[in-house]
């Protein structure tokens, strides 16, 4: 072997060497975590479901890894301003992002810049869970059924507005989906940084409808400040057994409801996104989650790996560039 070839042939061994201790490092990186706090951002403001479901998140994290497991809420510009934080986070598990919809598959497609590409700087963590929503009326406008409000908006839309947490949000979109599918009536479109402001909207009578999920309306409607008109899903909501499906009344192409999940940033070892999902999963198999959770509000807990989540994005992203063009939302700024 001449003196090139002997060069070529060490480094080529040199090289295995250095691949066969980088994926043995892995392994370990990840029997280790977590060592210190992680941080969980919620891209909204506090009191909506997406808080919610971050703090029962963070809770149930908590208990399984037994560190502290931190929630900060960065809302605004649905949810991007959020988004965009953890996308320039060390993609080391300690800075997870809380995402819904829009983060996840809708604002490449209502958005026409984002400071941040949803595919090429997040790693898919776990698919935590699918929340139903919930189409509530102001009982100001004195209609109780969905065949009343549409009515309604047909002769007087004009004078009546609607809320969401944002542009381009599922809730907005959802709202616009239903006005397509009903024939078309005029509403004017309110956008919020997030649920808690656009739930407070409605109670001061800014706006009079709104899309929003079943278990931040659910004390709403027990005191009276909301009225039920429809639930997403195939099934009613358990804790709403009275208030009929959109299916069920006419409207069976309506999918309304939005997906949570776990996101970091681009380059996080899968084997650490795998634990996160493994302790969710486990978590979410204690008899009072399930009791509260699932058989009370009526979630679909998933806690998915990595590969399964990162299949349900691709599928999603066709779906949603599908209901953006239905709705007719114009891209923003």
């Amino acid at each position: 072997m001449n003196h090139k070839n002997m060069q070529r042939a060490m480094t080529s061994a040199l090289s295995m060497v250095l691949l066969g201790l980088g994926a043995a490092l892995l392994p370990a990186q990840a029997l280790d975590y977590p060592t210190k706090p992680i941080t969980l951002i919620v891209p909204y403001a506090p009191g909506g479901a997406t808080d919610t479901i971050g703090r029962v998140v963070a809770d149930s994290l908590a208990k399984q890894f037994g560190k502290p497991v931190i929630v900060e809420n960065k809302g605004g510009a649905a949810s991007n301003i959020g988004a965009n934080y953890v996308a320039h986070q060390k993609p080391d598990g300690y800075t997870l992002l809380v995402a819904t919809d829009p983060a996840l598959f809708l604002n490449e497609f209502v958005y026409k810049e984002l400071p941040f590409s949803p595919e090429k700087d997040f790693d898919p963590v776990t698919h935590v869970m699918n929340v139903h929503s919930i189409l509530v009326v102001a009982p100001s406008l004195g209609v109780k059924t969905l065949e009343a409000f549409v009515a309604k908006m047909k002769a007087e839309g004009a004078k009546y507005n609607y809320g969401s947490p944002g542009v381009g949000d599922g809730s907005h979109l959802g709202m616009e989906w239903l006005k397509n599918e009903a024939g078309g009536f005029e509403m004017t479109h309110i956008p919020y940084n997030g649920m808690g402001p656009t739930v407070q909207g409605m109670l001061s009578g800014d706006h009079q409808a709104l899309i929003v999920s079943v278990v931040t309306a659910k004390p709403y409607i027990d005191a009276g400040n909301m009225i039920p008109i429809a639930v997403s899903g195939t099934r009613r909501a358990p804790s709403l057994p009275d208030v009929p499906t959109f299916a069920e009344l006419g409207y069976p192409t309506i999918r309304l409801g939005f997906a949570v999940g776990l996101m970091a940033p681009k380059g996080t070892p899968v084997e650490i996104r795998r634990k996160i999902s493994d302790a969710l999963r486990n978590a979410f198999k204690d008899e009072t989650f399930q009791e509260k959770y699932v058989t009370g509000l009526g979630y679909e807990a998933l806690a998915s790996s990595p590969e399964e989540f990162e299949k349900f994005l691709g599928g999603a992203r066709e779906n949603a560039a599908r209901v953006v063009k239905l709705a007719g939302a114009e891209k923003q700024q």
